[in-house]
This record gives C-alpha cells, sequence and structure tokens, in this order.
C-alpha cells in the first residue's frame, strides 16, 4: 500500500502531536503536510501553481484557524477543480449543530475532536482510515 498524502490544517501543535499519533496508531502510512491557518493551505493548494505537485488523498480542517475561517477554507478547497473528490474532515472542538450541517453541505465529514486520548486516536485514525477506503 502506498503512503497516504495527509494533509492537516491546525494551528494548535498539540492537536498536531494527537493527529500524527491517531495515524501512527491506527498504521497509516503517511506523509503528512501540515499547514498553520487557511491562508496558506488556499494559497499553496488552490492556486494551481504548476511546481504544486501536493495532491492530498485526505484534508483535515480546523475551523478555528488563524487568517481565514475554516469553512472559507473549506469552501476555497471544494471549489479546485484538481481537489474535486479529494475526502475532508473538519477535525473541531465545535459541537454546533449548525457547523455541522454548513460542513456537510460543502461534503465534508465533521468530527468533534473528542476530549479522551484513547477516544481521540481510534475516532480520528478510523475516519482517516475510511477516507481512505481502507478497512478499519
Amino acid at each position: 500500500m502506498k503512503s497516504a498524502q495527509i494533509v492537516l490544517i491546525e494551528d494548535n501543535p498539540a492537536d498536531v502531536t494527537l493527529v500524527e499519533m491517531a495515524l501512527k496508531e491506527n498504521g497509516i502510512e503517511h506523509t503528512l503536510t501540515r499547514f498553520e491557518n487557511g491562508e496558506d493551505a488556499i494559497r499553496i493548494l488552490c492556486a494551481g501553481l504548476p511546481k504544486v505537485d501536493l495532491k492530498p488523498d485526505v484534508i483535515l480542517l480546523d475551523l478555528n484557524t488563524p487568517r481565514t475561517d475554516g469553512f472559507e477554507t473549506l469552501h476555497r478547497i471544494r471549489d479546485t477543480p484538481r481537489l474535486l473528490g479529494v475526502p475532508i474532515a473538519i477535525l473541531t472542538s465545535s459541537g454546533d449543530r449548525k457547523d455541522k450541517h454548513r460542513a456537510t453541505l460543502q461534503g465534508a465529514r465533521y468530527i468533534v475532536k473528542p476530549l479522551q486520548l484513547k477516544e481521540f486516536l481510534s475516532t480520528v485514525g478510523r475516519a482517516v482510515q475510511e477516507m481512505l477506503g481502507e478497512p478499519s
């Protein structure tokens, strides 16, 4: 199995560490590209620059990142033709039903970050496996 190209748009270093732990704990071979804010992610992922060959297999996106709102980032990624079909999961601490509905309308999976470590590792790992089409 090839190594999955995973993009993580997350400003909190602790959450980045947790996502990396979840991927490792669940045996997901991967290369992780991290953006600390939506603006940088949009600039690199959506610009259509010929030298940018980053085509993720999965995108994990925090809603509350600096510079660009997570929903604006999601919208811009969804409007980028070369990224059509790339599974996106919103990874957030917000349990707001409106946020979940809004994410679902844009075709993103919505994951509320579990507070317990074991649950976080299994929830995020299982979600990424499913988005990659791997058995969990």
